[in-house]
């Protein structure tokens, strides 16, 4: 405890330090003045957390000190000692608000328990404080948990210049799996975002449960709405900084108490990312206007899928896929009901397959009930990359058993397509994944890029048809999906470190 003694009698005023000191070391004096005048500018300086203060003094008494200290909100603890018990003294002390009053001459076991008194106050104070953190205060409206009274109210405008019963607006940022990974960068974003605006005052807190984070605009000037600034601008603007995953959900709210609700509706909002094309803010009145369509169920589709699925047609399957989702998007339709078909075409076919169905029923259901609570498309081809590895229409693993079911399938893809210029982009679309995330598991999984894998299939290609056969080197080149023989020579030579015709001859 920081403590200032005002005493015009210095016998007094040097006694009561050492006293302080013998009844707890921890207290601490900061400062000494012999008079009201002085002990007025001495405490505006240090701000301590008690004034131990003599009323009768020079220039100014202690309890004019007191007055003017409060008129210019000065918050001390105040300890008046005096030699005087009249009426009056008390009276006006008691208006001050001061209600530690000890008389001269001092008693050391009083003096311990007002001090003792005072100590309690100040943490109790500090507690309180300590509630009263930005932090705190929008923690307890986003989990539900703050109930504030008329004081808390009081509290808050005097320190933050608003308080929880005012309108603000939300902003969620839905990171998805890249949560992690981007969370800091998205975080600096909308700092700079808060940083670089007078409009308003913004509060960023970290959801990870949602794996997103929530920037809080409050104090807004006049209570413009920032919803246009931050559709036309900021989106766009983590867009482009961001890699996918990135959604973002806009609420206004008329207090910020309802916070914890209106979480949840966002959560819900969340969805409608499915009817959305990227980059685009989703906000309740835009979801209104929207013309909902039904979806009528593409029966043909599912019977040519199931056909393609019997007869282990994998370009048809995938291209009934690749028609669904189309089909889906096509016009606005309930997110739900693009989640139920999605469920029902996939039911569909491990129904057609009834070994399948019994030997991984547990799994499917998984699956599909990770779709039915899917947010986005990202989530929902996720789940799609499991279901599809098992349904039995793909090449059995011969090689490489620690391989995924993913990066076995684009091996078979390779192998396919390798002499027909397959591309990553291509083969991810066929697969259901980002390329960005097809790319990083093949090199995890295989220790060599797609490009680099491709490139070994064309090379183990060209070797066969210089030893096997006598054609010539375009015919071997586009056969080996090459389209200049020239470029075919060079790659061959730093793949194996000679030229094709050398190669043949030396192996005839």
């Amino acid at each position: 405890m920081r403590i200032v003694i005002v005493e015009d009698e210095a016998a007094i005023r040097e006694g009561m330090v050492k006293l302080l000191h013998q009844i707890n070391p921890q207290y601490e004096v900061v400062g000494k003045a012999v008079d009201g005048q002085s002990g007025y500018e001495l405490i505006r300086s240090v701000r301590p957390d008690l004034i131990i203060v003599d009323i009768r003094m020079p220039d100014m008494n202690g309890l004019a000190m007191i007055r003017k200290l409060q008129e210019e909100q000065v918050r001390c603890k105040v300890l008046v000692i005096s030699a005087y018990s009249e009426f009056e003294y008390a009276r006006e002390a008691i208006e001050l608000g001061i209600i530690n009053y000890l008389l001269k001459p001092l008693k050391i076991s009083e003096l311990k328990k007002a001090l003792d008194k005072v100590d309690q106050e100040i943490r109790r104070d500090q507690h309180k404080e300590y509630g009263f953190s930005l932090e705190n205060i929008f923690m307890g409206c986003i989990n539900g948990q703050l109930k504030p009274d008329a004081y808390f109210h009081e509290k808050t405008r005097e320190k933050y210049g608003f308080t929880v019963q005012e309108p603000a607006e939300l902003f969620m940022v839905w990171l998805g799996n890249g949560y992690e990974a981007q969370k800091e960068t998205a975080k600096g974003l909308l700092e700079h975002v808060a940083d670089h605006t007078v409009k308003f005052a913004a509060n960023i807190r970290e959801l990870k449960g949602w794996e997103m984070l929530l920037m809080i605009l409050y104090r807004q000037s006049g209570g413009e709405s920032q919803l246009t600034y931050f559709e036309k601008s900021v989106v766009p603007m983590l867009c482009d900084n961001l890699k996918k995953p990135v959604v973002c959900v806009w609420r206004r709210i008329e207090q910020l108490l309802d916070m914890s609700r209106v979480l949840q509706e966002m959560r819900k909002d969340l969805e409608w990312h499915l009817c959305s094309p990227d980059r685009t803010l989703i906000y309740r009145e835009a979801i209104q206007k929207q013309q909902i369509v039904p979806i009528k169920y593409p029966l043909e589709l599912e019977d040519r899928a199931k056909r393609a699925l019997r007869e282990k047609n994998w370009e048809e399957l995938v291209l009934c896929y690749e028609r669904l989702y189309e089909y889906l998007v096509q016009e606005t339709h309930l997110p739900s009901q693009i989640k139920e078909s999605l469920i029902r075409f996939n039911w569909s076919l491990v129904s057609s397959q009834k070994e399948k169905k019994e030997e991984s029923e547990l799994h499917i259901q998984k699956i599909l009930q990770r779709i039915a609570s899917a947010d986005t498309w990202s989530q929902i081809k996720q789940g799609m990359v499991e279901f599809m590895g098992i349904l039995d229409y793909s090449e059995p693993k011969l090689e490489e058993p620690s391989v995924s079911d993913l990066i076995h399938r684009a091996k078979v893809l390779i192998r396919k397509y390798y002499n027909q210029g397959i591309t990553l982009e291509e083969t991810a679309r066929k697969l259901f994944v980002s390329e960005e995330y097809l790319s990083a598991q093949f090199k995890k999984e295989t220790g060599n890029t797609f490009t680099e894998t491709v490139r070994k299939y064309r090379i183990k290609k060209v070797k066969e048809l210089l030893v096997e056969t006598h054609l010539k080197m375009n015919q071997i080149a586009e056969l080996a999906g090459y389209s200049d023989p020239k470029y075919m020579s060079r790659v061959f030579k730093e793949e194996v470190g000679m030229l094709p015709t050398e190669y043949r001859k030396e192996v005839q």
